[in-house]
């Protein structure tokens, strides 16, 4: 009876052990999303926008609207830089119901900025703007910006 009792406590233990294993193992091989904060800077009277983005604290990137032409940058554009060697790429977006202008650095090692991605759109179209970080399917983001215009 003794024997029994001591076979069922060594294969509980050894289970327990392996659970416990497999857990730590599984937790340990998936990367968590980074908490994403956002800080915008605002001109051309507040139509156009730099909205720089934060991992974790840590400087990630940034996402560019120009509204109207400026030096050598056009207008009605959008623009995305990937500041942060970190795995995550920058998306930056702008909608409205008939608009839709993305720009992305997914894919590409850091730093890069994507060319402008431009398009003549009615003056003072007003815009949503949304940014995110993006690795592979997953997305961080930001979708409570203000408004900007075209």
């Amino acid at each position: 009876m003794f024997k029994a009792r001591g076979r069922v406590s060594t294969v509980l233990a050894a289970t327990a052990v392996a659970v416990g294993l497999s857990i730590g193992v599984g937790a340990g091989s998936a990367a968590a999303a980074p908490r994403l904060t956002t800080d915008t800077i605002f001109y051309q009277d507040g139509k156009s926008v730099v909205v720089s983005l934060y991992a974790d604290g840590k400087y990630a990137g940034a996402v560019t609207w120009n509204a109207d032409p400026l030096g050598d940058k056009p207008g009605d554009a959008l623009q995305a830089y990937d500041g942060g060697a970190d795995g995550w790429g920058v998306m930056g977006t702008v909608t409205d119901p008939w608009i839709y202008r993305s720009a992305s650095t997914a894919g590409h090692a850091s730093p890069y900025t994507t060319k402008w991605v431009t398009g003549d759109l009615t003056e003072d179209t007003r815009l949503d703007i949304s940014v995110c970080l993006v690795k592979g399917s997953q997305k961080v983001c930001d979708y409570n910006l203000p408004r900007v215009s075209s």
